[in-house]
């Protein structure tokens, strides 16, 4: 197929299939990379994970530890949000050369380890505080509460001359 009177801003590329398509100039590197990924996952041989799998399951939810993570957010991101995330997948898909989709991949992985890691961090703060609890009570039970022993005459000394008379 020849395509000829090329639109201002267009190219011509050829897919996997090897025909030729009209693509605008702004989505080239990312058709390209599609169009990659696409090929050396033909020759891997990979297939798509069948239907009913673990990734396919509509859960509103990711297990996280022992908290859900829910989809999608409780509370609902604000349009601001939205527009931040956008425009933080569109720096990394520019700074990667990647396609959208891996780049908001990416993102949301990295956002999972943050989680990951302040819900570790948590527990790990939770056990320090549980074991200097449980370390406290027993000095406690060991030397005694030590405003127990505490009476209002117990740190005077007897005057010398108060005893004499």
């Amino acid at each position: 197929t020849t395509i000829s009177n090329i639109p201002d801003g267009f190219t011509i590329g050829t897919g996997p299939d090897g025909q030729q398509y009209l693509v605008p100039q702004y989505m080239v590197l990312a058709l390209d990379h599609a169009f990659a990924s696409y090929q050396s996952k033909a020759d891997l041989g990979v297939s798509n994970a069948p239907r009913g799998s673990q990734q396919a399951q509509n859960r509103p939810f990711d297990v996280l530890a022992e908290g859900k993570l829910m989809f999608p957010p409780d509370p609902q991101l604000s349009d601001h949000d939205r527009l931040t995330l956008h425009a933080e997948v569109l720096a990394l898909q520019e700074k990667l050369g990647i396609s959208y989709k891996d780049a908001s991949h990416r993102l949301y992985i990295a956002e999972l380890e943050k989680l990951k890691v302040a819900d570790q961090t948590y527990k790990a703060f939770k056990n320090l505080d549980s074991r200097i609890e449980t370390s406290l009570k027993t000095l406690e039970a060991r030397f005694g509460d030590p405003k127990a022993n505490t009476e209002p005459d117990a740190g005077v000394v007897p005057d010398a001359d108060a005893d004499a008379e």
